[in-house]
């Protein structure tokens, strides 16, 4: 465009401008500041939209996996019942009715599972599902195949469903392998129906419109929620068998025609597939009804911040027009000016020069005056936003008249309507907890004589619920004899507080489980093997010593063991009085990842000294002393009191737990008693070589 082009619609727009009034200005200001506010509502509401969809993407992802978990746990629980039974010494016998009659006591034969025992070609030995007498017969293709992959693979193999010939039900199997001689001998099944894993998905009380579904590795289906035209044993929809590998987010039609959203989950033990999905117009659905309230909201938003602005404007132009002169004349003034400032300015052109000094002056004082208030203005506002987002409230109180102000905010922590709250000490003592009433009392006094306050309280609110209130405040002294006032503030910490109690209800409950599978295993043991074998012993004696660890890393929330005590529990057990035991070294917290590899070993020396050692006489002394280097932790055992001692003829577990366990090992057997030295890598997990160990004595 040509220079003189430009100038002249600059001059124009100028000359347009020139005639607005100064309501006219305000508006055009509010309009102009409007449209990047319309620009952030929609950045928000696109924003809101793509949150609201990755969360729901999010949510089918941790469903998915968290049934898997479920599934794995179910399939673990029949594995683990299936291979105590696989080492019972009638079935390496082929004595199956004394294995059947031994399964029975067990409990394992029910409507919920059976057992089956075949040979290595297939043919059933046992089936305690079928009636006396009756014909066998053989395995199902799909159970031969599990089975022969159990024996190709030596572990315990997860079959794909099938029709069982004796109960007419949708089964699949736990087999395990059962070697004699080095040789394939016999296959240990548990039949499991499939109406199992429909419970178990009924138990998961996921939204009543998503779909989940349990898949076996043919891609036909285990179990499906709600069911509508599916059943047991159909395949599964084309979609998802094409996506069944695919970990995470894929979308597919399910067999009822429906586009769907899916996300898939692989248990760990089987080589079935879990998916959660949701049809993909609910999906849309509640992303829409995300996004419809908050345009809802930024509409009526903008919509009153237009009124609030145009009666502003409307409130500024008023006085203007009523001191605006009317003259032929104007005087000096800027061809931008608006009418009403021109003809102001033609009336007092002849006051201006003399006043013009002072004009400045305060000219000067308003300028600053306005910006003062505008950074009030802005600072309070900033202030507000900051206690109403981050739900906290402030108070002052006043020593003279023993009263409080409070803010709004802590009115609403409080559950009472802005402005309603007396403001004396009894008032507000009222409002808190009775059980905690106490006690705030008592801080609140405490804060008069130490200048500060934090404390913390309950608030029963009108709905039922109760708050968690953090309060901290500092006492402000003038001088001389002049009354003291505190200022504070009061912060909503429920959700903290219900976050703590959560996550100590998940560790009780983790380590109350821990504990009755330990108690589970340990049963187990005394049920299933001879009770008077020395390694039946030892074996119930580590899992009380595991046991044992847990319990310590239970009282201490698994932030480690105190090492004084971890040692004096291993050993005690095995001494006939506590001064047997000698401790020396300092303080201190064995982390997680140390604590059961060194129980473990420290065990399994005491055990050695109760059965050759210094402890199988009454005068016989343990020292334990142990020291804290740069990267490793150094321990020492030395016995003394006790018989000599020799080198064992033959490598135990103990051996091999502390050769695979620690490093730069040295052990002395003397006369006076056995002296053993190690190194233990400090702040690093456990060693391979001792996990290796751990799984060699099972």
């Amino acid at each position: 465009m040509p220079t003189g082009s430009l100038g002249g619609v600059l001059v124009t727009l100028q000359r347009s401008y020139g005639v607005l009034s100064i309501k006219g200005r305000l508006l055009l200001l509010a309009g102009i500041l409007f449209l990047p506010c319309v620009g952030l509502i929609a950045y928000v509401i696109v924003s809101m939209a793509q949150s609201a969809d990755a969360s729901i993407r999010r949510g089918l992802s941790y469903a998915a996996q968290t049934i898997s978990g479920a599934v794995d746990a179910e399939l673990r629980r029949y594995i683990a019942l299936a291979e105590v039974l696989a080492k019972s010494p009638d079935l390496a016998a082929d004595d199956l009715g004394q294995f059947e009659s031994e399964a029975r006591r067990v409990g394992l034969v029910s409507g919920d599972a059976w057992i089956i025992v075949s040979d290595p070609s297939g043919r059933l030995l046992l089936n305690t599902l079928a009636a006396p007498g009756k014909p066998l017969g053989e395995r199902t293709p799909q159970g031969q195949r599990s089975q022969d992959l159990a024996f190709k693979l030596g572990r315990p193999q997860v079959s794909d469903i099938f029709t069982g010939p004796n109960s007419g039900e949708w089964v699949a199997t736990v087999d395990i392998p059962v070697f004699k001689d080095g040789m394939p001998f016999r296959c240990l099944s548990i039949a499991m129906p499939a109406a199992n894993y429909t419970r178990l998905l009924a138990q998961q009380q996921l939204p009543a419109d998503w779909l989940v579904g349990i898949m076996d590795g043919s891609g036909r289906y285990i179990s499906r929620i709600p069911k509508n035209a599916t059943s047991t044993g159909q395949p599964a929809s084309a979609g998802w068998r094409a996506s069944a590998k695919v970990a995470g987010i894929a979308e597919f039609p399910s067999i009822e025609g429906d586009r769907v959203i899916n996300a898939n989950a692989h248990p760990q033990l089987s080589d079935w597939t879990v998916g959660v999905g949701i049809k993909q117009g609910v999906f849309a659905q509640a992303i829409s009804s995300t996004v419809q309230t908050a345009t809802i909201a930024a509409t009526t938003i903008c919509a009153l911040a237009l009124l609030l602005a145009a009666g502003i404007g409307r409130s500024i132009a008023r006085p203007l027009d009523s001191i605006a002169v009317k003259s032929s004349t104007p005087g000096a003034a800027a061809p931008s000016d608006p009418p009403e400032v021109r003809a102001l300015n033609a009336r007092l052109a002849a006051a201006a020069r003399a006043q013009a000094e002072s004009a400045r002056i305060i000219q000067d004082n308003f300028r600053l005056l306005a910006k003062a208030r505008d950074d009030s203005s802005r600072t309070a506002e900033q202030l507000k936003l900051a206690a109403k987002y981050g739900r906290l409230g402030t108070f002052s109180w006043d020593g003279n008249s023993n009263t409080s102000q409070w803010s709004d905010e802590i009115e609403e922590l409080y559950g009472l309507q802005p402005g309603t709250f007396p403001g004396t000490y009894d008032a507000w003592l009222a409002l808190v907890h009775p059980e905690d009433q106490a006690r705030a009392d008592r801080d609140n006094k405490q804060a008069l004589i130490t200048g500060e306050l934090h404390s913390e309280w309950r608030v029963p609110l009108p709905d039922g619920s109760v708050r968690w209130i953090e309060a901290r405040a500092r006492l402000l002294r003038g001088e001389g004899d002049s009354d003291p006032q505190m200022i504070g503030v009061n912060i909503d910490v429920t959700a903290a507080k219900e976050a703590d109690r959560k996550r100590e209800l998940l560790v009780h409950e983790l380590a109350h489980r821990v504990k009755n599978s330990l108690a589970v295993v340990q049963s187990l043991a005394h049920q299933l093997l001879p009770r008077h074998d020395v390694k039946v012993r030892d074996f119930t004696s580590r899992l009380h010593a595991l046991a044992t660890v847990h319990t310590s890393l239970s009282e201490n929330d698994w932030q480690g063991a105190d090492l004084a005590s971890l040692v004096t529990s291993q050993v005690a057990p095995f001494a006939s009085a506590p001064d047997q035991l000698l401790l020396g070294g300092p303080d201190i917290l064995v982390p997680v990842e140390l604590t059961t590899q060194l129980a473990l070993v420290i065990h399994e020396m005491a055990c050695n000294a109760s059965k050759y050692g210094a402890l199988t006489t009454p005068g016989g002394r343990v020292e334990v002393s142990w020291s804290l280097g740069p990267d490793a932790l150094h321990v020492r055992w030395q016995e003394s009191g006790g018989p000599p001692a020799r080198e064992p003829p033959v490598v135990g577990f103990g051996s091999r737990l502390l050769t695979r366990t620690v490093r730069h090992l040295q052990r002395t057997f003397s006369e006076g008693g056995l002296i053993c030295q190690f190194e233990l890598p400090w702040l690093e997990t456990r060693s391979p070589g001792a996990d290796a160990t751990l799984s060699e004595a099972k």
